[in-house]
């Protein structure tokens, strides 16, 4: 049972459902999933988190699948169910292989190519203890021929994935039956 519920849309403010409707259909879902609606309770929570989700996962110079595989990697680390499930869901709509679905939950070292699987460890770094981050592991960004402006991306993808981790996990909701659909 989640500790806060969802808030639908007929009985949600005109302004509410508009995020919804944005929500669902620049993220490519066939509803507004449980992520946002539950947010709906607060117009600032949810247009800020649609904010955010708009600038960092779909917008910037880096490729949403490789966001969206960063996404599944720390979520399955962070042991956030939901976004984990979410996030798989939104890798298979772009075409992600299974095999590389089953390496970012299995063996993140497993995933080629190496720009690739070096960015997910940079992203997981600074997920889990970005005090850690060292010159080096900026230096491997760099020799995979990253700009200082996609290293930006790459941590602040980061940073809205452990956000998203703690709302999901925080308000205690449940995954939407829709991700099983792709």
């Amino acid at each position: 049972m989640p500790y806060l519920p969802t808030l639908e849309p007929e009985s949600a403010s005109k302004e509410v459902v508009d995020v919804y409707r944005d929500f669902q259909r620049r993220m490519g879902f066939p509803a507004a999933p449980n992520f946002i609606t539950t947010q709906g309770h607060s117009l600032a929570a949810a247009s800020g988190t649609w904010g955010l989700v708009q600038n960092v996962l779909l917008g910037g110079l880096l490729p949403r699948t490789l966001k969206e595989m960063m996404f599944v990697a720390i979520s399955q680390a962070r042991k956030c169910r939901y976004c984990e499930a979410a996030h798989l869901a939104c890798c298979r709509m772009l075409g992600i292989e299974p095999v590389a679905l089953e390496a970012l939950v299995s063996n993140v070292n497993e995933i080629s190519p190496p720009k690739v699987r070096d960015i997910i460890l940079f992203g997981l770094k600074c997920a889990r203890d970005p005090q850690s981050l060292t010159d080096e592991d900026f230096a491997g960004l760099r020799q995979h021929g990253l700009a200082l402006s996609e290293i930006m991306e790459v941590i602040s993808m980061a940073a809205l994935a452990v956000y998203a981790n703690t709302i999901a996990d925080a308000t205690g909701m449940s995954s939407d039956d829709m991700f099983t659909q792709f």
